[in-house]
């Protein structure tokens, strides 16, 4: 687990601030979640879900958890092209691969979420620059996002028009959208003009310094540069970007489709399951690990509102939460790679100590 230094308290009298707080809040969330998913279960009734999942067979296993693994296949494919096309930068395609696992098992096993994820995947790749990586994974964030709102547009635009909602709500669900649209739209040019650039501009005209980012004001710029050359020289790679992440969702949607199938219980529509993950998607924005209980209550909410069979709805989670659980074990196994590999470099490249210096003699 990353752990951030700690800070020693300014006196002896002062209490404990900061981390610790943070770490028994999220303790106390993680732990609710858990409690709700255990609810959520008993509510519905375990020996009907139990049953539901005894029909799935090994070959039906293996087929979802292929599925998953085109995925994570195209998702590293994404990345790869940037840091290829972009960036100039060619990484073996098993170790990108590797890189995006990881960084889904950190944002799943632990609160750091998404950002912690992120990060290890810049961590990870040690061959190329870190301005560089940070600059492929900020731009292959950034169209994810732009694709997933598209799609989130999708399927509010269906709600609206196919349930009757009243007018109210619907105002609020199209004024969310757009204000979210409107807020990705602008990072993007800002990305392309230079978005860091212009926060470190407007930071000096508020008179505001901040020493971690002004010790690394060379290396933002470096990293700010290599963004706006995408959006000013790929503007077919951004195309073809935003239409794999757009194809991702049905991908997605494919996996809970065929997930109801070998359950066995009534299958509800392609594009039904397409609506449960693109709405389903926010609970990714709570920092819990592996969104235990959200992401239930999301998704029974959501059951709900489609008049999809409860048990089999709790069914489908529980497959998947398994799915997510191996694919995180997979993910852990490069991390501890490149943990031992860091140790041994750092063993290697240690000197020997002088002769007089061993068994504390310090040359007497």
């Amino acid at each position: 687990m990353f752990k951030l230094p700690s800070i020693a308290p300014e006196s002896p009298s002062s209490p404990p601030r900061g981390p610790r707080g943070r770490s028994t809040a999220m303790r106390l969330v993680g732990w609710a979640g858990a409690g709700l998913f255990v609810y959520l279960i008993v509510r519905t009734g375990p020996e009907e879900i139990f049953k539901a999942l005894g029909r799935l067979t090994l070959p039906e296993i293996a087929a979802l958890l292929t599925m998953r693994l085109a995925y994570w296949t195209v998702r590293a494919l994404n990345w790869r092209a940037v840091l290829r096309y972009s960036c100039r930068e060619r990484v073996p395609f098993l170790e990108i691969l590797g890189a995006r696992i990881s960084a889904y098992a950190v944002s799943y096993l632990t609160p750091a979420g998404n950002i912690g994820g992120e990060t290890v995947r810049v961590l990870m790749l040690d061959r190329i620059g870190r301005g560089k990586c940070l600059a492929s994974v900020v731009v292959d964030k950034t169209v994810e996002f732009l694709a997933g709102l598209f799609t989130v547009a999708l399927a509010v635009l269906f709600l609206v028009t196919e349930f009757a909602l009243p007018r109210a709500q619907r105002l609020r669900l199209f004024a969310a959208v757009a204000a979210v649209l409107l807020i990705l739209v602008f990072l993007v040019l800002k990305q392309k003009r230079g978005l860091f650039a212009w926060l470190l501009g407007l930071l000096q005209q508020l008179k505001i310094k901040v020493p971690f980012i002004e010790s690394r004001r060379e290396r933002i710029l470096e990293t700010d540069a290599h963004i706006s050359e995408f959006y000013r020289s790929h503007t077919r790679l951004f195309i073809a970007l935003f239409l794999s992440y757009f194809g991702q969702a049905w991908l997605w949607a494919a996996e809970i489709y065929l997930t109801f199938l070998f359950l066995g219980s009534d299958v509800p529509s392609f594009f039904t399951c397409f609506l449960i993950v693109t709405l389903g998607s926010f609970y990714t924005f709570l920092p819990v690990p592996g969104s235990m209980g959200v992401y239930e209550l999301t998704y029974v909410s959501l059951f709900a509102l489609l008049r999809i069979d409860m048990t089999a709805g709790m069914a489908v989670i529980l497959v998947r939460r398994v799915i997510g659980l191996l694919w995180a074990g997979v993910g852990l196994l490069p991390l501890i790679k490149a943990r031992a590999a860091r140790s041994l470099n750092g063993m290697e490249e240690r000197p020997d100590p002088a002769p007089g210096a061993r068994n504390g003699s310090c040359g007497r």
